[in-house]
């Protein structure tokens, strides 16, 4: 039928482009690798064939068995199926997708290359390097740092011009510039050594040549060298690192239930940030019965909660009808559980949801969801005017008081729900003076009565980013 080989991008999910995106929403098979940002995968249609090709290793026999292998599986879809190929970056830089082009070419099946923003450019600029400065340079060379250590190298080390990058390196970054260094480059020549760049983990260690022959880098991969004078920029443009650290310190007030407060802690943590607990509600068994289930077409979950209780009672591996879910830590846990997959909205909300249902499943449907007693009427009212709805209450939230100490010794209070916004409400708000309240969503900032901000996506990490946002500009 015909293979995309798409670009992923260099690891910021806000940097996939709009048809990279497209693809994955309309994609049969998804062929990816350890380089494509995993998120991406949560815009795949339910029925999407995920087919991961694992990690490669330095031993380039076994890179080539693996390469083997994904030629294979592209050749084997591609004839009849709409097979993405998702390669993180760009797939023409340093990614074989030249030669996966070329395999498909050969097996007569239909391509096209959509490139990505790559690393080799996103990843400098993310530590305030541009590849290219009139003060600086008017020539950049992409070099990949396992060819620098090959028998027989095409590369011409005394003809390359002033300002490098280096990808793929770390292994062979002491070896790369002694040969840099022994044609003609100063030892004193600086670089930029930027780790995991364009994420949250993102790291630069400005170094010289010198160093680097003789001490190498205590650092793992993925690490992208810039060498030249041009990385010297990196002093005065350094902007991400810069808003990354304006978390770093910060304590948070958080409001989830105590089950799901450990989950966030690693998220908070890797950005510098203290977690203070301040759970706003608590999760409340209760008894219920649920129906025969190939009743209905579509069942629905909007917390990890839901699925947790109905994963107790019954396995959903082989339901036939549709599974949707309200987000994508409860989709992610439902293809754990139940090894199937659900689908989400554009927005990680009751009305995104909603929207997304009624897209996807023709009027009259019959839908049943299964939630809290505590949710909102949202999903009620929208979907019961196209389509046979019916819920069924699964487990209580029991509301509990704020803690006032918490919130004195907070910067910002994060409110996840609604019944943690009513809590919050109910408190002095001489306390909450000089705190920056962000609210998860609209439907819980409907219930928030002080000055707060709402978070554009509506997930824990949506918050942070929009947190981040409002340190850093003023503006979220």
């Amino acid at each position: 039928m015909v293979v995309y080989i798409v670009g992923a991008g260099p690891g910021d999910i806000g940097l996939v482009t709009l048809k990279a995106k497209e693809l994955v929403q309309r994609a049969q098979v998804i062929i990816y690798d350890k380089l494509a940002n995993p998120q991406i995968l949560d815009w795949a249609p339910a029925d999407c064939e995920m087919i991961y090709m694992g990690k490669r290793e330095k031993d380039s026999a076994h890179s080539q068995t693996i390469q083997q292998r994904i030629n294979d599986e592209i050749v084997r879809h591609g004839r009849d199926r709409f097979v993405v190929r998702l390669k993180g970056g760009d797939p023409l830089i340093f990614g074989r997708g030249g030669e996966e082009a070329q395999i498909c070419a050969e097996a007569g099946i239909p391509f096209e290359i959509v490139p990505g923003i790559s690393s080799a450019v996103s990843v400098p600029a993310y530590a305030g390097v541009p590849v290219t400065h009139r003060d600086f340079n008017s020539s950049i060379t992409f070099l990949t740092g396992h060819e620098s250590d090959k028998e027989g190298s095409s590369i011409e080390w005394d003809r390359l011009p002033d300002n490098l990058v280096i990808l793929m390196g770390v292994s062979q970054i002491s070896s790369t510039a002694q040969k840099l260094i022994s044609a003609g480059r100063a030892s004193d020549t600086p670089v930029a050594a930027i780790y995991s760049g364009t994420t949250p983990k993102q790291k630069t260690v400005m170094t010289t040549l010198g160093t680097l022959a003789e001490k190498g880098i205590e650092l793992k991969p993925p690490v992208i060298f810039v060498v030249g004078p041009v990385a010297q920029l990196h002093n005065e443009l350094n902007w991400f690192e810069k808003k990354l650290s304006g978390l770093r310190g910060k304590k948070v007030a958080l409001t989830r239930a105590d089950t799901h407060m450990k989950e966030s802690l690693d998220l908070f943590e890797g950005y510098g940030m203290e977690v203070i607990p301040m759970p706003l509600i608590k999760i409340v068994d209760r008894e219920f019965t649920i129906p025969d289930i190939t009743d209905h077409d579509a069942l629905v979950f909007t917390s990890l909660e839901g699925v947790k209780r109905v994963g107790a009672k019954m396995d959903l591996s082989g339901y036939p009808g549709r599974l949707f879910s309200i987000g994508p830590k409860t989709r992610s846990y439902i293809e754990k559980e139940w090894g199937v997959r659900a689908t989400s909205g554009e927005s990680f909300n009751s009305e995104g949801l909603a929207e997304h249902i009624m897209h996807e499943m023709p009027p009259s449907s019959r839908i049943l969801a299964l939630r809290s007693s505590a949710a909102t009427e949202v999903l009620p009212n929208i979907l019961s005017q196209s389509h046979d709805y019916k819920e069924i209450p699964i487990y209580d939230i029991e509301r509990l008081p704020a803690d006032p100490d918490a919130i004195r010794s907070s910067d910002a209070v994060f409110i996840v729900s609604a019944s943690c916004a009513k809590s919050i409400s109910e408190v002095d708000p001489k306390i909450l003076d000089g705190k920056t309240i962000i609210s998860i969503g609209p439907e819980t900032s409907k219930h928030i009565t002080m000055p707060h901000i709402t978070a554009r996506n509506h997930t824990i990490q949506g918050m942070v980013d929009t947190y981040m946002n409002y340190i850093w500009s003023g503006f979220p």
